[in-house]
C-alpha cells in the first residue's frame, strides 16, 4: 500500500499521521507498517534536546494507527473510522531514536460489537522495542 492510500485508511491527517508506509492489511486479521523516525520531527525539540528518543505516547499513537488497517476493506475501498478506547500491558523495551524505522505488527485477537483488542509487537530492525494490547472501537 502506497503513502497516497494512507489517507483513505486513516482518519488522521498532517501532522498526525504517524504511519508513513502500510506493508500488509488482511481485514478484520492484521495488519502492518513502518514510520522511519526523523530528526525533522517537533518532538525532538523537546523530548530530549541533546538525545532525541521517540516518546512512548507517539509509540502507542503509530502502533494505533497501523492496528486501525485491520478495519480496512481494500476491496471496496471503505474504511472505518476508529478511536483509541483502552492501552494494556504496553512496554517499552528499547528507546527510538531518530534514523530508526519503528516497524508496527497488529493482530485482531478479539471483538465484542464495535470494540476490537489488538495485540501489537513493534521493532526496530530485529529487536523488539514495544509490545501490547490496544482496544479500538470504530463507527461507520
Amino acid at each position: 500500500m502506497e503513502t497516497i492510500d494512507i489517507a483513505k485508511g486513516l482518519p488522521h491527517r498532517y501532522p498526525f499521521v504517524m504511519v508513513d508506509r502500510i506493508t500488509e492489511a488482511l481485514y478484520m486479521k492484521r495488519s502492518k507498517g513502518y514510520k522511519n523516525i526523523s530528526y525533522n520531527e517537533p518532538w525532538t525539540v523537546g523530548h530530549f534536546p541533546d538525545e532525541p528518543i521517540y516518546p512512548g505516547v507517539l509509540m502507542i499513537e503509530t502502533m494505533a494507527q497501523v492496528g486501525g488497517f485491520i478495519f480496512y476493506n481494500g476491496e471496496s475501498g471503505a474504511a472505518h473510522k476508529f478511536y483509541l478506547s483502552a492501552v494494556n500491558q504496553i512496554k517499552f523495551l528499547q528507546p527510538v531514536v531518530p534514523g530508526d524505522t519503528f516497524a508496527v505488527e497488529a493482530e485482531l485477537v478479539e471483538s465484542f460489537h464495535t470494540f476490537h483488542q489488538i495485540k501489537c509487537t513493534a521493532s526496530v530492525g530485529d529487536k523488539v522495542v514495544a509490545s501490547g494490547m490496544l482496544t479500538l472501537s470504530y463507527s461507520d
